[in-house]
């Protein structure tokens, strides 16, 4: 809903998005509470040289919402009149961030339940799956503002708020590494709704080589280029730091990956980003180069360092401690004059240096994987959908399915919960799909388990076995594994009999892959009513139920076809078409 004209031009009050904590105001003499942003500037190069000495002294909190993104704003879009950029910060502008944020949302999330569980599909840009569970979950703890809670976790609400703003940073902005980026999100959101920390990330992004390294190669070209600034620095610190392995790109994580929000405290990471949001990676650069002060070449001589944790373990000493001025910091940050002063890489130098080690950069970068939980499989509708309704399940299908359908959605066309628990019915509602999902709710003794199987072929009765190596086993909840085909070319014909049964359609039965035992892979009986699962020779598979559960009862069957999301059209084409299995 857009504002009352007459507030329109009122700032953006800042609100706490991940913890949902109150923010206290504070008197501010040099920023008004609508735009201009600065006051009494005579040009744009006057406002924007004042908005960095002002940022330097610190921002009041229910202002930084609407400084921050108009800062970044400006940064990014130095071509464009101030007065566009601060009106990114005010509530005339709000409505039209939340309206965009909503089609980004709907783009990410075709699901609205998805968003409940974004927590578990969300990237970690570089940070490692194991680095952004510790980040949600634990290493905020200490930044939750009601005392009453202090030390307690990121809330439910504020983890889907950072997850859902990962997302969208992935799968719409494209970003693939930026291993900086969640903790710089976590940061916003303590000051923004979702829609204004999304926009502020995305005009960062846009003028990345101002802000924040954007893919492996500039993480890389950080370090070298922080490696030789510490030599120009300081030559002892630099030997010292360079045989104990903190001038590596893991060695470095603590600055350049996580923003300083595991040695710096609350009150200063967020006086920081006040700087940052104005200053960019040049503020960065300075900060820690700021660092070799806090322990002087006559201290580090009798320190026995040993590792990088050793050097961050002293470094933590110093600016945790509660006698540790930030504002002190700073003026060793900007000193003003004296050989110190120049020995601070200058914007125009950190540029030339970050690209001069790009060379170096793509030699000696290790290879970089993405855990990342692919985006789930989307619901043509979910009403009736049980046992694909978590997020979780359908991340697992994206993951599993051949290349061609993994953007594809899901539509129930069986259930034993609508269409009964029969095979007349089950082949009935299959027999016109070529590509299925089968998922399967089996009853163990301690709870149940998530199992199935994909078709490449439809299921229709048949007296020979069919289907091809496109099949595969699953189980998708609990410990998802996938059990692809695998093909031999041994000379031996009966094992090849064995290992090619795909699919096998009964009137009383079907299964999935076989053993020279007689049992199967995946096996449903008795009208879908009991299955059985155990190790077979094409597929090379566990028990889905594992050991000591081969044979179980069944609750819930359903099964899927695959739709495109482009037109909403069945993969398979033709609905009336029923597949035809002769001669096969």
């Amino acid at each position: 809903m857009a504002c009352d004209p007459a507030d329109s031009n009122r700032f953006i009050r800042s609100v706490d998005t991940l913890f949902g904590g109150k923010i206290q105001p504070h008197g501010c003499p040099w920023f008004s509470d609508e735009a201009p942003l600065i006051l009494g500037a005579q040009s744009d190069k006057q406002s924007l040289r004042q908005l960095k000495q002002k940022s330097r002294l610190g921002l009041p909190p229910q202002l930084r919402c609407a400084v921050w993104i108009s800062s970044v704003v400006r940064v990014a879009n130095p071509h464009q009149p101030i007065q566009i950029s601060d009106s990114y910060g005010t509530l005339g502008t709000r409505h039209i961030l939340d309206a965009a944020w909503d089609s980004v949302l709907q783009a990410v999330f075709a699901n609205p339940s998805d968003r409940m569980d974004a927590v578990a599909v969300a990237p970690d840009l570089g940070l490692t799956q194991n680095g952004l569970y510790k980040l949600i979950h634990t290493d905020y703890n200490k930044w939750n503002p009601c005392p009453s809670n202090n030390g307690a976790p990121i809330p439910e609400s504020g983890k889907r708020s950072l997850a859902a703003v990962l997302c969208a940073v992935q799968q719409v902005l494209g970003i693939e590494y930026c291993p900086l980026l969640p903790d710089i999100a976590c940061i916003l959101l303590t000051h923004m709704p979702e829609s204004v920390a999304y926009t502020t990330l995305r005009e960062m992004i846009k003028s990345s080589s101002y802000f924040i390294p954007v893919c492996q190669k500039d993480y890389y070209s950080w370090c070298k280029s922080f490696e030789v600034f510490v030599m120009r620095m300081s030559s002892y610190h630099f030997t010292v730091l360079k045989e104990i392995g903190v001038l590596t790109p893991e060695g470095l994580e603590p600055m350049f990956k996580r923003f300083f929000t595991t040695i710096l405290k609350r009150g200063d990471v967020l006086h920081f980003m006040d700087i940052f949001v104005v200053d960019g990676s040049k503020a960065v650069f300075r900060l820690a180069l700021s660092f070799l002060q806090l322990v002087p070449k006559s201290t580090l001589k009798s320190l026995k360092l040993t590792n990088a944790e050793s050097w961050w373990g002293e470094i933590r000493k110093k600016t945790l401690h509660p006698s540790f001025d930030f504002k002190k910091q700073l003026d060793i940050m900007y000193p003003k004059f004296g050989k110190i002063a120049k020995r601070y890489p200058r914007r125009k130098l950190l540029k030339q240096a970050v690209s001069f080690h790009g060379k170096w950069a793509l030699e000696n970068m290790s290879l970089y994987i993405d855990k990342t939980p692919p985006k789930p499989t989307g619901l043509l509708n979910d009403k009736h959908v049980l046992l694909a309704k978590p997020t979780a399940v359908r991340s697992n299908l994206a993951k599993w399915l051949p290349t061609p359908l993994k953007t594809t959605k899901l539509d129930l066309i069986y259930s034993t919960e609508i269409h009964g628990r029969s095979f007349a019915a089950f082949y009935k509602e299959c027999r016109r799909t070529k590509h299925t999902i089968i998922l399967i709710e089996a009853i163990l003794s301690e709870g149940s388990a998530t199992i199935g199987m994909f078709a490449s072929h439809a299921w229709i009765v048949h007296p020979s076995s069919f289907g091809d190596g496109e099949c595969f086993l699953f189980r998708a909840d609990p410990d998802p594994v996938c059990y692809n085909w695998i093909p031999n070319f041994s000379d031996d014909t009966e094992h090849q009999a064995i290992r090619e049964q795909f699919m096998v359609a009964r009137h009383d039965f079907i299964a999935m892959g076989a053993n020279s035992g007689g049992t199967n892979g995946l096996r449903l009986d008795n009208d879908l009513a009991s299955g059985e699962s155990y190790p077979t020779v094409g597929f090379e598979n566990e028990p889905l139920t594992k050991a000591g559960h081969e044979r179980f009862e069944v609750g819930v069957v359903e099964v899927y076809r695959m739709m495109r999301e482009v037109d909403g059209k069945a993969v398979d084409g033709n609905d009336d078409l029923i597949w035809d299995l002769e001669g096969i």
